[in-house]
């Protein structure tokens, strides 16, 4: 809302009066008439520091006529809008229990050396929810299911494939096989003419696994070093030369197979445990904690989508309404840059995008409304948490990037999501009648490596 000294008058208040005038639906005007008594040190202060004020070819006090009463009104208007005026209108909104949910905007100032400051300002206010009904909340309560012996094997088969790694096969004998992988340089020809794609240098993959069949089983038995000619039917992927023959000149350069880590002392320490027991409790725990975030999301996508039906269809900020609008546009008008689109599409994309920015201006007050009815104070060190380990995936230091305004976005939304979950686990918590403290706290468990993605810290 307002920046800067909004609380610094608190206590300062002599005299002032306010009022409160319904302008629409949620829309509002406040009135502020502040005495001349009330503001006459600053308006003295003002004046004075511009009658010393030393203009080049005058004297101070001998200013040209009307500059100084000029001046005064200019640097009293900024005093006013900077200082004033938003720690009176911070007690006015409160004695009148209103709550601008837009930026308050000033639609009218006077004042003058002799007479009270007086200000019209208009804003919007957040629509009032009723408490939430949680009996009218269905949900299936799900227990989940025990980690399992063959779920482990599983789950330890995934991370011993994470830490595979190519190996070169060396030996005087050594032959392509099946499942091998190669780096090679190729050049093809149709008729003797080269064409789209026809040649690469450096280019490794598996043996086995492309639509090329001749080409790969044409690899087979090859030593690094050979060179050999094959002839396939290129196929659909080649457009215009699909199923047509082409010769490909082959030179293999290297040959390697995939070396599964050992399940040893170096393993376990990469993963912070002692042995391979210890190893497979936490990927148990892993499962647990996966299989918990799972059925979470299951509960809040139930939720949400009750709560879109249990609350009738309320007001909406109008001025809210309208930049949400306006993103929209703007979101419009860069797809359209990028790609041409007909007019029948932009106005589909247009229509449901402002339907779904009013479904989700809609959620977030019944969201805001059952947080303001249950008390609920949010934690943003959960979500700087997820920032900083976001930033370190990225290479970037988090500091740094909370100063760009991808940053800053990027925050505000992890800000705005884990908000919405915590109030969404809080209306969970109520339908099952489980502990408020015990449904807040995340369990955040896990088989941990360097290549974590997220920070622990």
């Amino acid at each position: 809302m307002w920046q800067g000294c909004l609380h610094l008058y608190a206590n300062q208040y002599l005299s002032m009066e306010s009022t409160v005038d319904e302008l629409g639906k949620l829309k509002y005007s406040l009135a502020l008439e502040i005495s001349l008594k009330e503001i006459k040190t600053t308006y003295d202060a003002i004046y004075r520091k511009l009658k010393s004020t030393r203009l080049n070819g005058f004297r101070p006090g001998k200013h040209p006529k009307g500059w100084l009463e000029k001046r005064f009104l200019s640097a009293m208007h900024q005093e006013a809008v900077d200082r004033i005026i938003p720690g009176y209108m911070d007690k006015a909104l409160k004695k009148h229990s209103l709550r601008p949910i837009t930026k308050p905007v000033i639609q009218k100032i006077d004042f003058g050396r002799k007479v009270p400051l007086s200000v019209t300002i208009h804003f919007e206010i957040s629509p009032e929810l009723p408490p939430l009904d949680y009996g009218k909340i269905q949900l299936e309560k799900k227990e989940i299911d025990e980690v399992s012996a063959a779920d482990i094997s599983k789950e330890l088969e995934i991370l011993m494939q994470r830490e595979e790694v190519l190996a070169l096969k060396e030996g005087d004998d050594v032959k392509v096989e099946n499942d091998d992988w190669v780096l090679i340089n190729y050049e093809g020809r149709i008729e003797g003419k080269e064409f789209d794609d026809s040649k690469a240098n450096d280019m490794q993959f598996a043996i086995g696994g492309s639509d090329l069949v001749e080409f790969h089983s044409g690899l087979l038995g090859m030593s690094s070093g050979d060179e050999k000619e094959v002839e396939i039917e290129l196929p659909d992927r080649f457009g215009e030369n699909a199923g047509k023959k082409a010769n490909f000149i082959i030179k293999l350069t290297e040959i390697s197979f995939v070396k599964r880590p050992e399940l040893d002392e170096s393993f376990f320490e990469k993963y912070g445990v002692v042995d391979e027991a210890e190893l497979k409790e936490n990927v148990g725990v892993t499962i647990i904690s996966r299989k918990t975030a799972e059925l979470k999301s299951e509960y809040r996508i139930a939720v949400r989508t009750q709560l879109s039906d249990l609350y009738d269809e309320f007001d909406l900020p109008e001025e809210l309404m309208e930049f949400e609008k306006e993103q929209v546009q703007k979101e419009l008008e860069k797809i359209s840059a990028e790609k041409e689109i007909t007019e029948e599409e932009k106005e589909k994309k247009r229509q449901e995008g402002y339907e779904n920015a009013k479904k989700d201006l809609r959620m977030k007050f019944i969201l805001d409304s059952i947080s303001e009815h249950e008390k609920m104070n949010f934690d943003e060190n959960e979500a700087a948490r997820e920032f900083v380990g976001l930033a370190q995936i990225t290479g970037q230091s988090p500091d740094k990037l909370i100063q760009t305004p991808f940053g800053r976005d990027m925050y505000q939304r992890i800000i705005i999501r884990k908000q919405g979950d915590s109030i969404l686990d809080r209306v969970v918590a109520r339908v099952f009648g489980d502990s408020i403290e015990e449904i807040s706290s995340e369990a955040h468990e896990h088989v941990h490596d360097e290549n974590c993605e997220h920070d622990h810290t």
